[in-house]
């Protein structure tokens, strides 16, 4: 048919061509040269071969070139070929004024062949048509690139033209409207005459309008043609974007239009639904369900949304039922057990959750226990599985429960059910059972072993049970990879450190496994336990452990480190007990200044502890030499706890030194209650009854003390040098006698004179054994005594002498001694004379005396010696006061060896006579040093024997004086004591 209308336009062509002079305008000869093309053109034209009938033109046109008719007819004939590209060059030569309606031809000539258009030439060729001749091209042009989707060089093309017709207006707009351009839209369709505005016009300007904000007259304008097909349809869009914009209130007005202008379409009404649902107007949205095309589940599950359980109900009870989830969930809901076990289901899955609804109905209605007991009645099935420890869990006899699981687990052994059996028998408190269940278990499945459960479970019940039942069980455990912190810590209980060790060697990884080592060396190895907690603390600082470390050190006797320890816990997590051991730590150690602080932090309520803190207050008043502030001390302590043995003992120690006779009742009372006497408390004991001259009963205690020292592991400084005290008292009080004997060389050197020789020449040897009796051993006050000794010059033993006398100490604390005696010189030869002396060794008292210390490696000595004699018969006198100071080594052997450098000051004064000479005298002032060497027999470093035995050596040095000729004198003395 195209063809045919373009063959038709090409006759015409032709009529008008042949009644067209074609001549015109040509000269005479051009005809002449031209007519044979133009005559065979026509020839050709009307036998259709119109490509001939082109070629002939061309070469007229060669003849006569651009001649208008000419190029008129050549167009024509090549749009007939067609040969449209031959045709735009030859429209390009034609004038203006010739070309009519042919640039038109040639773009609908393009169109119907489906070529492509030169859009670019097409815009250049339209700008110079009139404005008439442009509009239907631009149409034309403009909607084949809408069909083609190029909508935006179609939107260009035409944004690019100016004085648009309202038919281009409107097309500008619909691609405006494409492109999401509604400003363009609005502008557009403003510009159009309303008389030429479509339906689809409007829609797409009200739709323009509501993307610009301007709803109220989109809706004005489709509320004015309320009636016409473009109102619905905006309002339905619109509606739709409403929704996608949650304006739920301009929803329900534009459903609310629809409804009265149109209708909702099914999809529509669940939309108005859900939006009455998301404004929270459940009422009138239960109001539209009767409405909704839904099935019945779906109306129930509506109801169900807007509150209408009563709805909703009476619509399922309405429905069939369904092979469903949903609707077996609704059965569940509102139909009773039998009901819902009437009703036969295909599907497995939903038969088994139907079986499990109806137990659950049943139990609801308490008719579980029925149920149970007629499944227990009979063969049990693992495919009632489920059902029957769905029925065992909802029973509320806990006894029917452990029987029927245990039932249950007799004839389906597995793990899940042997976690809730235990399970249960721990919370029913029978441990017993559970073991025995849990061991029977035994050996646990890899994937229980992973899980850990059951494991820490059984461990944590043997932890009850008896050493022999904990190493039975523990033994089957032996190859399990977990929990061996765990098991360690039970076979630690159970009395098999050794066992706990191999497990957790070669180191444990928790401060579990640390904290059992600990526990295992505590009492052995109290140094190893320490580092095993630290060990622990490093992994888990748990303060726990700190105090443990403490109480170790506290143990060791070591109250410094103790404290140490402790500091490092935050105060305000300590107990006032363990800061009240902070307290007595802090006395231990000597750090006396920070008591007191800790007996202020110490804020205590209960009796026992108000009394503790009483008594490290007492001890502390103690230290401080407060004697009347301890005592009292100690009396609120024993009055806050008067059953405290400890106390009283306290109060006993605070009163021994000025009340001894009131401590001893107090010690007598302690003891007397049965209490059990430490060796310290045997000592004080000792102690006090010596002060009151209370031999028999010294002499019980110190064998009491040293008893109870002898059979104690290990003793403290204190405790040591309390023993080698009490020790040398027991000595004292087993023998009266004290005897002693001397030997002394020198070169000049004055020693002490035992007796006064016949000459006035001073001599320079000398040795004595004296023998002293004492009457009473304790006190020690009253002694008898014989003495023999021998002095000379050539030789210690050139002449004898002897002496009896008796000693009295008046003043018990100063080693102060009066003596009166009876001298014979020489013996057996001289006349008895009397002679009477006192002796003074003062200083020599603790810490400087001259004795063993059995605690200490290295120590000072001093003394003041004085010595005057008197014998009356012959008025002879001599007088010696002497000062030594020095320090004393301990010799590092398996006895009680020592020595001594000292050094002395030394002032004598004799006067000297006898029958047959007159009296001679003299004195004499030295300064010198000295060396000594100690033994003790005995077993060091406490149980030493009374004998004693010394070597000195001295050098003395003659400041002043005339009792010697020698300026230098050296001495030599062996002594021994016993």
């Amino acid at each position: 048919m195209k063809w045919l209308s373009i063959v038709f336009l090409l006759l015409i062509s032709c009529a008008a061509f042949s009644a067209q002079d074609w001549r015109n305008g040509l000269t005479e000869l051009q005809q002449f040269r031209t007519y044979p093309y133009v005559d065979k053109a026509f020839v050709l034209q009307q036998q259709k071969h119109f490509a001939a009938a082109a070629d002939e033109l061309e070469k007229a046109l060669k003849v006569v070139p651009g001649h208008p008719p000419l190029l008129s007819m050549l167009f024509d004939i090549q749009l007939a070929i067609p040969d449209t590209a031959g045709a735009f060059d030859t429209y390009q030569l034609m004038p203006t004024s010739e070309t009519g309606n042919r640039l038109l031809r040639l773009l609908q000539t393009e169109l119907e062949l489906q070529q492509t258009l030169a859009i670019n030439d097409y815009t250049r060729l339209l700008a110079v048509l009139p404005k008439s001749e442009q509009q239907p091209i631009l149409q034309i042009i403009t909607q084949h690139l809408f069909d083609a989707g190029q909508l935006q060089q179609a939107f260009e093309l035409l944004l690019a033209q100016t004085d648009l017709s309202d038919m281009l207006l409107l097309q500008r707009a619909e691609l405006a409207s494409q492109l999401s351009l509604p400003l363009q839209v609005i502008s557009d369709t403003s510009a159009v005459s309303v008389t030429n505005l479509t339906g689809t016009d409007w829609l797409r300007y009200s739709l323009a309008l509501v993307s610009q904000g301007e709803h109220h007259q989109a809706a004005q304008f489709a509320n004015m043609n309320a009636n016409a097909d473009w109102a619905e349809l905006f309002y339905r869009q619109w509606l739709q974007i409403q929704l996608s914009e949650a304006d739920w209130a301009g929803a329900e007005q534009s459903f609310s239009w629809l409804s009265r202008h149109a209708s909702l379409t099914p999809a529509e009404q669940l939309q108005r639904f859900q939006s009455a649902i998301n404004s929270e107007n459940t009422a009138f949205a239960r109001q539209l369900i009767p409405q909704l095309q839904a099935s019945c589940l779906d109306k129930v599950t509506m109801y169900l949304q807007t509150g209408g359980e009563k709805e909703a109900r009476e619509t399922f009870l309405t429905c069939s039922y369904q092979q469903s989830l949903q609707w077996l969930n609704y059965a569940d809901r509102w139909l009773d057990a039998d009901k819902l076990e009437a009703v036969t289901l295909n599907n497995q899955a939903l038969a088994d959750k139907q079986k499990h609804m109806v137990l659950q109905k049943r139990i609801a209605a308490k008719d579980y226990a029925v149920l149970l007991r007629r499944k227990f009645e009979q063969p049990l099935r693992r495919q009632d599985y489920p059902l029957l420890i769905d029925g065992i869990q909802s029973l509320t006899d806990t006894s029917k429960q452990l029987k029927y699981l245990m039932q249950l687990y007799q004839a389906m052994p597995d793990d899940d059910l042997l976690d809730q059996l235990s399970y249960r028998l721990v919370l029913q408190q029978q441990y017993h059972s559970a073991l025995e269940i849990l061991e029977q278990g035994l050996p646990f499945s890899n994937a229980v072993i992973q899980e850990g459960i059951l494991p820490e479970r059984l461990l944590n019940l043997l932890r009850g049970q008896s050493e022999e039942k904990v190493a039975e069980v523990l033994h089957k455990l032996q190859d399990w990879p977990i929990l061996k912190a765990a098991r360690a810590e039970l076979w630690r209980i159970a009395g098999h450190c050794t066992k706990a060790e191999e497990i957790l060697a070669p180191a444990p990884v928790s401060a579990e496994g640390w904290k059992t080592l600990a526990l295992c060396a505590r009492n052995n190895q109290p140094g190893a336990a320490i580092q095993y907690w630290q060990q622990a603390y490093q992994l888990q600082p748990d303060l726990t452990y700190l105090k443990e470390i403490a109480y170790l050190y506290q143990e060791l006797q070591q109250p410094a480190q103790a404290l140490i320890t402790l500091q490092q816990v935050p105060e305000s997590q300590l107990f006032t007990a363990e800061i009240l051991t902070m307290a007595e730590l802090a006395l231990q150690s000597g750090t006396t200044d920070i008591v007191g602080h800790y007996l202020n932090l110490a804020q205590p309520e209960q009796p026992a502890e108000l009394a503790r803190k009483s008594a490290i207050q007492a001890a502390l008043y103690s230290q401080q030499g407060l004697l009347t502030a301890s005592q009292k001390s100690w009396m609120q302590a024993t009055a806050l706890q008067p059953d405290n043995m400890a106390y009283q003992l306290g109060y006993a120690y605070a009163l021994a030194k000025t009340e001894p006779e009131q401590a001893l009742k107090v010690m007598a009372k302690v003891k007397g209650s049965g209490y059990k006497f430490s060796a310290t408390d045997q000592a004080q004991l000792a102690f006090l009854n010596q002060r009151l001259s209370r031999l028999t009963e010294t002499a019980e205690s110190v064998e009491s003390a040293l008893y109870l020292y002898k059979n104690q592991s290990s003793l403290t400084d204190v405790e040591l040098e309390t023993q080698f005290n009490l020790v040398r008292l027991q000595q004292q009080l087993r023998s009266h006698w004290l005897v002693t004997t001397s030997a002394t060389l020198s070169s000049g050197a004055v020693m002490a004179e035992r007796l006064v020789s016949d000459t006035s020449v001073l001599s320079r040897h000398g040795t004595a054994l004296k023998a002293e009796y004492f009457i009473d051993p304790m006190q020690r006050d009253l002694s008898v005594y014989a003495l023999i000794a021998s002095n000379g010059n050539g030789s210690p033993w050139q002449n004898f002498g002897q002496q009896l006398g008796i000693s009295y100490k008046p003043v018990s604390s100063l080693n102060l001694w009066l003596t009166a005696g009876l001298q014979q010189y020489p013996v057996g030869e001289g006349n008895w004379q009397e002679l009477f002396r006192v002796t003074a060794d003062t200083l020599n008292n603790a810490p400087w005396q001259a004795e063993w210390r059995p605690i200490h490696h290295q120590w000072w000595e001093r003394k003041v010696y004085f010595d005057a004699v008197w014998w009356p018969g012959t008025d002879s006198r001599l007088v010696q006061l002497r000062y030594d100071h020095g320090k004393v080594w301990k010799l590092n052997t398996q006895t009680a060896q020592a020595i001594k450098w000292y050094g002395l000051s030394q002032f004598d004064y004799r006067r000297q006579a006898s029958e047959q000479a007159s009296a001679a005298s003299g004195n004499q002032l030295a300064a010198g040093m000295g060396w000594q060497w100690r033994f003790w027999s005995g077993q060091a470093p406490v149980l030493l024997d009374r004998q004693r035995f010394e070597v000195n050596v001295e050098w003395q040095y003659q400041l002043a004086g005339d009792l010697n000729q020698r300026q230098h004198a050296l001495l030599l003395q062996l002594y021994v004591a016993w």
